[in-house]
């Protein structure tokens, strides 16, 4: 478990490395330890880290986590989950089943590597976003959780 989630991370920002990246990871982390303490905003080194990029690393890891696929029902999940971690971070790692998925399964792979190294949030901006600007508002509201 703890490769995969060492593979999930992935590398930095900036680097040729896929994976959700570690400032993605750390940004989550510090939302739940400022959650935890009943802060109303996510704070760091004396900064406060603005909404949205909190919400665009919480999009980020809801959408990785969407990839794991298959078409094989004969492999384990385990071996089809350590494949797709694998490549979704672009690691090189595999437990010598991928010669043998199926032709929709390998598919599958390739475009998890893609996705994973350009992210799968650009690739859905690219693809929906339309609005450029609203001039309007909505009154926020509060939403009860647990």
């Amino acid at each position: 478990m703890i490769v995969f989630i060492l593979m999930w991370i992935g590398a930095s920002p900036g680097s040729t490395g896929g994976g959700i990246k570690t400032s993605t990871f750390a940004l989550a982390t510090l939302n739940f330890f400022s959650l935890a303490r009943g802060k109303d905003r996510v704070e760091v080194f004396r900064r406060q880290i603005s909404d949205l990029s909190i919400r665009r690393a919480f999009g980020i890891i809801a959408l990785s986590l969407f990839l794991i696929a298959s078409f094989d029902e004969e492999k384990t999940l385990l071996s089809i989950a350590f494949e797709s971690f694998s490549a979704y971070s672009t690691v090189g790692l595999s437990l010598g089943i991928t010669p043998n998925l199926s032709p929709a399964s390998k598919i599958v792979i390739i475009a998890t590597m893609f996705i994973g190294r350009v992210s799968m949030l650009t690739i859905l901006i690219a693809l929906l976003r339309r609005v450029k600007h609203l001039n309007y508002r909505y009154p926020k509201e509060e939403i009860l959780m647990n």
